[in-house]
């Protein structure tokens, strides 16, 4: 039986959002590392240090409430990918400089969602 035009769309959509999402993700990775690495994003300034030699971390002090810690940096890690964007260039140059391994992966999960494309055209 012929596939209707409609299916044909509907799974080029389904992809394509797909493939939005994977992009997204991997900007928000990207620029989580940028800013982690060169501007100290989420690292804490702690004078102190432990007998071991570690450092301590004001912010896992008090992390009684586990939820409100999560939800604060999820919050945190979608902000630094909005405030990023201005930064793009000095982004993307980082992460093929430092984080090629970031790089690749996210381009290899773009190119699984394209095959997945290819293979779910050939089933209708």
């Amino acid at each position: 039986m012929p596939a209707k035009q409609g299916d044909d769309t509907s799974t080029f959509k389904v992809i394509a959002m797909l493939m939005v999402a994977i992009a997204l993700f991997g900007w928000a990775f990207a620029a989580a590392a940028y800013s982690h690495s060169e501007e100290g994003w989420r690292q804490a300034e702690s004078s102190e240090a432990d007998p071991d030699g570690l450092s301590s971390d004001e912010r896992f002090k008090d992390a009684g409430n586990i939820r409100r810690e999560s939800k604060s940096s999820l919050r945190d890690f979608i902000w630094n990918a909005i405030r990023q964007i201005p930064n793009v260039f000095s982004v993307i140059a980082f992460n093929f400089q430092h984080r090629l391994w970031l790089v690749i992966l996210f381009a290899c999960l773009e190119g699984g969602a394209l095959f997945l494309g290819y293979v779910m055209s050939k089933i209708d």
